[in-house]
This record gives C-alpha cells, structure tokens and sequence, in this order.
C-alpha cells in the first residue's frame, strides 16, 4: 500500500470516528413542524408558533363509545377525575357543571368589569327597573330556577350577559351532565397537556395517561375510547416515521445486499460496494446533526436513497474490472466518468442545501455530503481494501444481447417525439394544478382520522382556527385595548352576514383602562340604595333580597381589578391563553371568526375599515409559505441544472455531447411529472427533491452509455453496470414508495419511475451502440 493509499485510509477512518462521535450524541425528531423555516414574515412566524406550541396543538380530544349513556357519562367523570389529578394537563374538561365551580364563581367576583353593559346608566333608577322586570319575566320561563338562585346576587343579570358572550356558537350536547355527542352515542372530554405540543415524549405520556385512566375507570364490556388531535397525529406519525425508517431501510439494503451477492458471486467484492454507502450515510447524517442540532426522521428515512444512489459508484467500478486487470487500473480507467456522475449528482443537490426550507436543506445536506463521501470512499478507498477476486464478475454473468435489445427499442424511437409533445401539453394545460402546497398531505395521518378529528371539534366546540383576525402591539394593554376598538367593526360585518361570529381576547381579559372605567361606573353604596329601592317599588321582591347584591357591587367598586392570573386558575385561561401571546418584544391578539361566508370581501372590508387589523386565512398563508419556498427551491434548482451543464460542457469537451447526456434525464423529469399529473397526483415540496435525484440518477445512466465504445467487452461490461445501477435503484426507492410516510412515498415513487424513464431515454437517445459479441 502506498503512502497516498495509507493516508487516505487514515483519513477515511477518522472522519467515520468523528461521525460516530457525533452519532452517539444525536438528537432524532418526527415533528413535522420542525421542518418549517424558520422565516422573518411576522404572520408566518404566528403560523409556525401556533403549529408548534398553540394551545390547540396541546389539545386531546376524547370520545368514549359502546355503554349506555348513564354508563359513558360515569366514565367520563371519572376519567377527567384521574386526568385531573395526574399532573399532566392545565385542563380536563367534560361540561360538568359541578366541575366549573370556579369559573362561576371567578365571573361572579368579577362580573362588574367583565360586563360590557357595566355604565353609570346602568346603575339608575330606570334602568335598574327594566332589569327587576325581565328577571322577573326569566322566573317564569324554563330558566327560572337558575334565575331565582343569581337573583340577589345579580339582578342586573351581569352573569348571563357574560355567559352568553363567551358561549360558544353551538356548545356541545348536555347529556347526564356532561359532553355528549348529537345522537347520544359518545361521551366527549377535552384535555389541554401542560407540555409543549412538540415535546412528543410528553405527549405520549399524555396519552398513556388517558389509556390508564379508561381502564382504571371499569368501563364495561364493549366500552371503548377515541383520541384525536395535533398531540394524537404527532405522536403516530412519530411511530410511523420511525418503523418505515428502519423498516425500510433495512429492507432496501437486504435487497441490495442480495442483488450484489447475486452478480459478483463474491463475499469481498459485495461488502467493499456497501462501504461508500455506510460512509456516506455515517458523515452525511453527522453533518446533519453538527449543521441543524437534530436530525428528523424523514431525513433519515431518505437515507436509504443513498443505498440506491451510491451504490453505483462502486458497481460501475467491479462490473467493468477486465480478466488480469488491477482494481486501481480499472479506477483510473473510469474515473472521469464516475467524476461527473458525482459532480453532476452534488450540483443537483446543492439547490437542497442552499435552501432556507428546514426540510429542504436537511436533505440536501444528507445528499450532497453522502455523495461526496461515498464518491471519494469509491476513489481512493475501495480500489486499496478490496482483494482482488478470482475472476471478473462480468464472466458470471449469463450476457444478454443488449445490442440487439437497443436496435429493436430504436426502430420505435420516433414515438419518443408525440410522446415529448403531449408531455408539453400536459404540462401547458395543467400548469396551474401542479402543486399541492397543502402542508397537511405532509402528515401520514389518514383520511379517516382527519375526518374524526373534524368531527368531534364539532360535536366539542374545539379551536379550530382557520380565519383569524391579528391585532399586535408593544404591551399587553395596548393590545388589548385594540381588541376592544375592533369589536364595533366585527359586529358590523357579522350584521353584514360576512361573518356569523367571532371571539376576542378582551371578552375574557379587558384592558386595564376599561376595567377601571367599569368599575369607576359603579355607585356608592347609598346612591345604589336608594335607586334600587325606587326601581323595586310595586314589584314583588321581598325586603332585603337584593343585600348580596349591593355587597358585591361595594366590593368591585373597592376591590382589585381582574388579573391574568385569576383567569388561569380557571378554564378560562385556556382561552386567553389561544387568543392572546407575547413573542419577543410584540403582544399578539387573534380573533377567530366563525362562519366566513366571503374570505376575500371580508379581508377587503377589514383592509379598508379596519386599523390595526390583519385578516389571516391560515390555511392559504400556510399554502403561500410552502409555495414561496417552492418558487425558491426551483430557482435555485434552474442554477442547478445551469452548473450541471456547464460541467458537462467541460467534461465532455463540447456542448453537443453535453446536451446529448443531459436531454435524457430532463425528458424523463418532464414525463414523469406528466404521468404524476394525468393521475392526479399533484406535487408537493418532496417531489421535487425526488426530481433531482432522478436528475443525478438519470445523468449517471447517461453519461455511461455516452462512454461505450464500440469495443465488445466494454459493451458487456456497461450493459451489466447499468443493469446492476437500475436494479438497484428500483429495490431501494421501490421499496420507499410503499411508506406509510406521504414525503417518503413521494420520493420512492417518484424516482423509480424518474429513474426507469432516465435509463430508457438514455438508451434510445444517445446514439453509441452496446454491441453484442
């Protein structure tokens, strides 16, 4: 070995020291969210926040089926008891009244600077009277004992202004006391955990925690519980990124193994072919690790694309070893062919790299780092460590006659030229319905668990929080005090039927300024005497009914105002905490609108009458996030494709040669996508990924067949390399295509076929012959 050769296997096993060091101390996560960027656009980082730790990314909701409903609202009670009681949730929630003792009592001790009606007017004589009147109305009505037990206390009826303020637009059904759903079948409970929504050990915590407190409830035979929500979906589909990332990959690799095992018919020359794709894999996943601090499991299921990758560099080497040939002199041989394989495939994949898209960049750290290394592994390391074998693998092989396979594919090359042309218009036609920027179709949660999601948000009332409203400022009190000033112009548009109702941060915590204004309101004691005393003149109310009630109004008018923490005590402080959020230097109000019945004419009415008021549709600012990252991503792949060129005008010493290798793989790119669009599959973020990887893939094929010389041994050797290489290719991302994972089944699909169009365009297209011997 030489001294060249013992240095670059000194260098080699260090820099696989260093990886493993860095391996040892990875951090892994499935969060879904941490692939988003992190971006300077103040409405996107709301959308990232309130993906990442909103309160309604804490939020489980539960629904128990199969018992009688006596049973079910038994066992609802008793679960929100233990859950209560475990230490892992701010709220366990099920319609309990007897649960909700301290919100009543909280809005009570409070209601005089909650109450919007709370004014000096309110308080005389005539108003006063009117008041007296309709409770007396309400002592009538089915409402009558609830009216009759807050009578003394409040006989302005402070309280019921307020609940019917806060009140959802349809609360859940009342059955037994608790939650139920509209026919009665399901019992539902919703929890908010104490962790943040992107701490998935906590949340599967949580989610034990309500297992154990089904069982430790006894439910009946046929009794069972439903989960759903954004800790539900994060916590499945970390088990199922994880299972199709191992599962996967070994899967591929054994497949692989297994192919190579079959053609070399040698136990060194198959592991020798493995050692550019561990290392590569090891430095890769490492600089992953240094460069971002985690590593997410979809950049390691992708991984195991660097199986079907760079397993080629070594399988172009063996397959062309000649009978008595040194494996170093067959190095040199091909070594400036396999240079711009891997040349052409790390330009391709810098356009990931350079991406701002977390996501994106992840992978195209992994990529251009693993080919790299795998490439530089195939160089210098396999030729020195690789013992020589007893015979060549291409005299293992039963050759088939690929000459005259190519000459009879030829004849039918025109058929290329329709094809081509109906892919333009494919791509002309459906230009607009090419991408899906749905950041939803990114999760492997089903359709089915989508639609219970839905609908127990329904039947619970949940925040689902689509249609917002933003108000910021530099404190808490000029934010809220802007709540407030949008109420009258919300109102407006819900009279407009533009909306059908809305939430503000104020309902629950008024400024400062208007609690001290409310209470400022209220009269002294005497004042108040006298004025209920004329107000209650003639009516039938006993004497001294309506003391509690001049007691509490002292005590407002001299006791503290409401606090932020008074409201956390209670189930309240669920709401405040969803509406109203301090980032940094900025307090951000949100306002969600129910029943949007014209998006873009209430962003226009908001626009124009609104001050200080943003309308956010977050679905579509989520979809225009992943679009300007897209539009992004293809610019930088455009200056891709331009270096890839200019390399192969350098290499290949000309640009007809070079336009000859690179036609190929950017014609099977553009079939590919039109196949995808003809069945309605539209392209996300990580097609485009895959299109790239088809790129470097199909430029490999190419620039192999572009090499062949019309000498018959070379022939035989490439017709077996690139049979080896697409075999390959299609047992690792064929093998990808059947995750559970949409990002990991876009790629493998995408790629096999890519990579089998790459391959077949590259036969017919570039005019050397393999000739059979």
């Amino acid at each position: 070995m030489s001294l060249q050769s013992k240095a670059a296997v000194a260098v080699w096993l260090g820099a696989l020291a260093l990886s493993g060091l860095m391996l040892s101390r990875m951090s892994m996560t499935t969060d879904m969210t941490a692939l988003l960027p992190q971006t300077a656009d103040r409405l996107q980082q709301l959308l990232v926040s309130q993906l990442r730790d909103g309160v309604a990314a804490r939020l489980l909701l539960i629904a128990i089926e199969g018992a009688p409903a006596e049973e079910l609202a038994r066992i609802s009670r008793s679960m929100a008891a233990k859950l209560r009681a475990g230490g892992l949730f701010n709220l366990v929630t099920n319609g309990d009244l007897a649960d909700a003792t301290v919100e009543r009592e909280m809005l009570m001790r409070h209601r005089y600077v909650l109450s919007p009606r709370v004014t000096k007017e309110h308080f005389e004589p005539a108003a006063l009277r009117a008041s007296l009147e309709e409770r007396l109305r309400f002592l009538g009505s089915p409402a009558g004992a609830v009216t009759k037990a807050w009578l003394p206390s409040d006989p302005t009826g402070e309280l019921l202004t307020i609940l019917a303020r806060m009140a959802p637009a349809e609360p859940p059904a009342m059955l037994h006391g608790v939650w139920f759903s509209r026919d009665g079948r399901r019992a539902h409970l919703i929890a908010e955990s104490r962790a943040a929504g992107f701490d998935l050990d906590a949340q599967a915590a949580a989610l034990s925690a309500v297992r154990d407190a089904f069982q430790q409830a006894a439910p009946p035979a046929g009794a069972s519980y439903l989960l759903s929500g954004p800790a539900v979906f994060a916590v499945e589909a970390r088990e199922t990124i994880e299972s199709d990332s191992w599962r996967l990959s070994l899967i591929a690799g054994a497949l692989v193994v297994g192919l190579l095992s079959v053609v070399y018919r040698s136990v060194p020359l198959t592991l020798a072919s493995l050692l550019p794709v561990l290392s590569g894999m090891a430095v890769g996943v490492a600089a992953v690790q240094l460069l971002f601090g985690f590593v997410h499991g979809i950049t390691l299921g992708f991984g195991a694309t660097l199986i079907g990758e760079a397993v080629d560099y070594p399988a172009y080497v063996f397959t062309h070893l000649s009978s008595g040939e040194r494996l170093p002199d067959t190095m040199r041989r091909i070594w400036p062919t396999l240079r711009l394989a891997v040349l052409t495939t790390v330009f391709g994949a810098l356009t990931l790299l350079l991406s701002s898209f977390t996501g994106l960049s992840q992978l195209g750290t992994l990529t251009v780092t693993g080919v790299i290394v795998a490439g530089l592994v195939t160089r210098w390391i396999v030729p020195v460590v690789t013992p020589p074998p007893a015979s060549p693998p291409i005299e293992h092989v039963p050759f088939f006659r690929a000459g005259r396979l190519l000459a009879s594919l030829r004849r039918g090359r025109w058929m290329l030229y329709p094809m081509l042309a109906g892919t333009v218009i494919v791509l002309v036609v459906q230009s607009h319905q090419l991408w899906d920027d749905d950041l939803a179709n990114l999760s492997p949660v089903s359709q089915s668990a989508k639609q219970l999601d839905e609908q127990m948000r329904k039947e619970t009332g949940a925040p689902d929080v689509r249609y917002l409203v933003v108000l910021t400022g530099q404190s808490r009190e000029e934010v809220l005090t802007r709540s407030e000033e949008a109420e009258s112009l919300l109102k407006r548009l819900q009279e407009d039927e533009l909306i059908a109702g809305f939430e503000l941060p104020s309902f629950y915590f008024p400024s400062a300024t208007t609690q001290a204004r409310r209470r400022e309101a209220l009269p002294e004691p005497a004042v108040l005497k006298a004025a209920l005393a004329q107000a209650a003149a003639d009516l039938p109310f006993r004497a001294g009914l309506f003391q509690p009630f001049l007691d509490d109004v002292e005590r407002a008018r001299t006791g503290p105002l409401l606090s932020e923490e008074d409201l956390m005590a209670s189930a309240l402080g669920l709401k405040l905490r969803a509406l109203l959020m301090h980032q940094g230097n900025t307090w951000t109000a949100l306002a969600p609108l129910r029943g949007v019945s014209a998006p873009q004419t209430l962003a226009s009415r908001l626009a124009d009458e609104g001050k200080h008021l943003w309308f956010v549709d977050l679905k579509e600012e989520a979809g225009r996030m992943v679009a300007n990252y897209r539009h992004e991503a293809m610019r930088l792949t455009a200056a891709g494709v331009a270096a890839i060129a200019l390399i192969l005008w350098v290499g290949l010493r000309g640009l007809q040669p070079a336009w000859k290798v690179l036609a190929p793989p950017l014609f099977a790119i553009a079939v590919t996508v039109a196949c995808f669009t003809l069945v309605g599959e539209r392209l996300s973020l990580f097609h485009l990924v895959s299109l790239l990887l088809v790129l470097g893939i199909g430029l490999n094929y190419a620039l192999f067949f572009h090499r062949v010389s019309p000498d018959s041994d070379e022939s035989r050797q490439t017709s077996l390399a690139l049979a080896l290489c697409i075999f390959a290719t299609l047992s690792a991302f064929g093998t990808l295509a059947s995750s559970r994972t949409p990002v990991l089944h876009a790629i493998g699909l995408t790629v096999t076929v890519g990579a089998f169009l790459s391959l077949l365009f590259s036969a017919l297209l570039i005019e050397r012959e393999l000739v059979s011997s």
